[in-house]
């Protein structure tokens, strides 16, 4: 045996412990890839991806006025996506996403060095795109070390195998309609409109990089919540897109002086314009849905991407609903003046803390962790 001819028995002993070591890692490679640790999916499984789609209403004049979901997710093909979104996504998530094969080895090994050696934490995770596609479309169960190395061995053979079925394009495609934005909303195109108010292809290459930075950590850079530490991310979005050659200097030292500007809509059930209107419609969709699957159809309206279109003018109900709002400001102003000094709004705490709490500032201050005593007095000094 060669080991025989190594005299010295420290290194002799050593090279033992290395092949020993290296026969384990690799009999765990292989049990992982065998699905002793839980079944990979099969080719034939991935060549038909799908996920859960909202429901859409629109007005009789082409205004979208709600969903209805269980996941707030619309897929839009790929040729909606403006090239700066791309652009910014693999300049700071993936920048060899074009040359990889489903997982960077070259990239790997830098985060390993950095995370096990030099202990940096913001060395990142290593993961391409492809690999964060396997992870969002089978979502790890497990904690612990052990766990975690198994599920990221499983989102490299996963994302191996994506690679050999999708083009570059279709992988894209796949990964920006299927990726969490935080609060349930999936997609690029629903946190497009739940940030911006305007579809993904209207996207500016800021409001682009927002949304692309939010990836990192969708609760800690959310634009609304962390309006600060968005923009400092998204400037850094920006400044690996001048890196990688996708915007010009000028647009380097220009883009980020950009203001953050949001027009936040959240799509749910109460809010919005015509609340009755859209429970009636939810309502018979229900029973009409029902009587489709009676006859063989699979439908849902919280899953299966419905378009609705209704009876309602969306310019005539905004008018309709604001002269209600100004009638109904008269109306409580004279129940007000009724009551005088003496009403209960006015002289009962627990009502008014009660009213302080179902307001929108005090949601917006809760958010920030602020002492419960704390925003109460804030806002009641205000509102005195």
């Amino acid at each position: 045996m060669i080991l025989k001819k190594i005299k010295n028995p420290y290194l002799r002993y050593t090279t033992i412990l290395l092949l020993a070591f290296t026969l384990i890692i690799s009999l765990f490679i292989l049990s992982v890839y065998v699905g002793v640790w839980g079944k990979i999916p099969s080719k034939k499984e991935l060549t038909t991806l799908k996920y859960q789609q909202a429901s859409e209403v629109y007005s009789a004049d082409s205004v979208l006025i709600g969903k209805y979901y269980l996941q707030d997710r619309q897929p839009i093909p790929y040729a909606n996506f403006p090239k700066h979104l791309i652009d910014a996504l693999v300049a700071i998530e993936d920048e060899r996403f074009y040359s990889h094969s489903g997982v960077d080895y070259k990239s790997m090994l830098r985060v390993a060095f950095k995370s096990i050696l030099l202990q940096d934490k913001s060395s990142g995770g290593g993961s391409t795109i492809s690999q964060q596609l396997a992870k969002n479309l089978y979502p790890r169960t497990k904690r612990g070390k052990f766990n975690l190395a198994i599920a990221k061995l499983k989102e490299m053979f996963v994302a191996s195998r994506l690679e050999s079925i999708y083009s570059k394009e279709e992988i894209l495609y796949h990964y920006l309609n299927q990726v969490s934005f935080g609060d349930n909303t999936h997609g690029i195109e629903s946190a497009s409109l739940k940030f911006f108010n305007k579809h993904a292809k209207q996207l500016t290459i800021p409001e682009a990089a927002t949304l692309v930075g939010m990836l990192k950590a969708t609760y800690g850079y959310n634009p609304r919540v962390f309006p600060k530490k968005s923009t400092n991310r998204r400037n850094l979005v920006m400044q690996a897109m001048y890196k990688n050659g996708y915007i010009n200097e000028k647009q380097k030292d220009t883009l980020p002086q950009t203001p953050l500007q949001l027009n936040y809509r959240d799509f749910n059930y109460n809010d919005g314009i015509a609340p009755y209107f859209r429970e009636e419609v939810r309502k018979q969709l229900l029973k009409w849905t029902k009587e489709k699957n009676a006859k063989g159809e699979d439908l849902n309206i919280y899953t299966s991407g419905l378009k609705i279109y209704t009876t309602l003018n969306y310019k005539m109900q905004l008018l309709a609903e604001e002269a209600m709002q100004e009638h109904m400001k008269k109306l409580q102003s004279d129940f007000e003046k009724s009551y005088g000094k003496n009403a209960p709004w006015l002289t009962n705490k627990s009502i008014i803390d009660k009213a302080v709490k179902q307001s929108l500032p005090y949601k917006k201050l809760k958010a920030l962790n602020l002492p419960e005593k704390q925003i109460l007095d804030s806002l009641n000094k205000k509102r005195e």
